[in-house]
């Protein structure tokens, strides 16, 4: 997985938001925040880790919206 398939997960957890379906967001989010853990460990471009960090923020901010 790269940083294309992080836009099309924060695509599904801000529709699954936009529907009222906040277990489906929180599993997403889940296997997102996974996943740029696993990319975080992995890259050693600076470009890709700060483009890394802006999603982490995007999904503690969304994470913190469904509780």
């Amino acid at each position: 997985m790269n940083i294309s398939d992080l836009h099309k997960l924060t695509q599904e957890i801000i529709t699954a938001i936009a529907n009222k379906q906040p277990l489906l967001a929180k599993t997403n989010i889940a296997k997102t925040q996974e996943l740029i853990d696993q990319l975080t460990d992995s890259t050693t471009d600076n470009e890709e880790l700060v483009e890394l960090s802006k999603y982490q923020t995007l999904f503690t901010l969304l994470n913190n919206k469904l509780k």
